[in-house]
């Protein structure tokens, strides 16, 4: 007990190495395990299953008519603890308008089956979904990754850089956390601090309850109209997403202290996105990352925090009308 209360104290101090998990359907923190029938009674699939060898991935899609039918089309992939609402409360319909959109529930969340092993390394994850995607006939997408979900994007990046045509990463956790999180992770008590992360979140909703956190979530930014109820929280609230969700944020920072030194490697294009007000450090992330890409362009939001995807939708559009536009050049 010492010691967990220990990693308690140490977390409060050093919220950064959990970035990420810091997405608005983290709602898996906030409350005991909910029941698997009734949460898929309030919020069923909304999408496609999806064969990806043995593993199933949920898929939402649409396109616009006409010409823009054939532009590259963008695959959205959601931060922690979330599911593709996230992107399909509005983002994905917005992008949609112009060019064919993808939006997926990440392998262990929302209605995507996830396997027993391997699946915490965000480059499994991404090859799953592009085993998904490829079946679906898509070929070299964009990838756009929010939160956690940015790291997947990079991890499909890393693995099979010829199946993509670029990368959006959204308010991204891609850069390894220094310091004390290289240190925790290699005397093993990343679990420890995944615990106390999860009974600090824990607090927040026993004060004021989902809504009063996501407004955290959406800080300095109000929670959209309508969110609360579409997003799905209880989806994320199953025992099985709770056990997915902290496995991802225990592996998650060691991963990427393995992933990193291949991004210099990569002659694709990158645009990064990120709020100034984030609480997921925009110098340590986005500007890091900025830093060690070949061809990439950063831009950062003044005064938005970290939910950039629901605030800058024309930003993204833009993004990857960049990304395609290099490849017509």
């Amino acid at each position: 007990m010492e010691r967990r209360m220990q990693a308690r104290a140490m977390l409060l101090n050093r919220r950064g190495l959990l970035a990420g998990a810091g997405s608005a359907a983290i709602l898996a923190g906030c409350a005991a395990p909910f029941p698997d029938d009734r949460a898929e009674e309030l919020y069923p699939p909304i999408g496609e299953l999806i064969p990806a060898g043995d593993e199933i991935v949920h898929v939402w899609r649409a396109s616009p008519e006409g010409a823009g039918a054939e532009r590259t089309p963008v695959v959205l992939i959601h931060g922690a603890s979330g599911n593709l609402r996230d992107f399909t409360f509005a983002l994905a319909p917005f992008l949609a308008a112009e060019r064919p959109v993808i939006a997926v529930d990440r392998p262990g969340f929302g209605y995507s089956t996830r396997p027993a092993t391997g699946a915490e390394d965000p480059r499994e994850q991404a090859r799953i979904i592009r085993s998904a995607t490829e079946g679906l006939g898509i070929e070299r997408p964009i990838v756009l990754g929010h939160s956690y979900g940015a790291a997947v994007a990079m991890g499909w990046a890393v693995t099979a850089p010829e199946t993509l045509s670029g990368v959006v990463a959204v308010s991204g956790v891609t850069m390894p956390y220094r310091g004390a999180g290289r240190f925790l992770s290699a005397i093993g008590l990343a679990s420890l601090i995944t615990w106390a992360y999860t009974e600090y979140l824990k607090s927040i909703a026993d004060e004021g309850g989902v809504e009063s956190f996501l407004s955290r979530v959406f800080r300095p930014q109000r929670v959209p109209d309508g969110y609360a109820e579409y997003v799905g929280a209880p989806l994320s609230l199953r025992d099985g997403t709770l056990r997915a969700n902290g496995k991802d944020l225990e592996r998650v920072n060691s991963v990427l202290i393995e992933m990193s030194p291949e991004y210099g490697k990569l002659d694709l294009p990158v645009e990064i996105v990120h709020g100034e007000a984030d609480f997921i450090d925009a110098a340590k992330q986005g500007v890091a990352l900025d830093a060690v890409l070949q061809r990439s362009r950063l831009t950062l939001l003044p005064k938005v925090g970290h939910m950039a995807h629901h605030v800058a939708p024309a930003v993204l559009a833009a993004a990857c009308s960049r990304i395609e536009g290099t490849l017509e050049s």
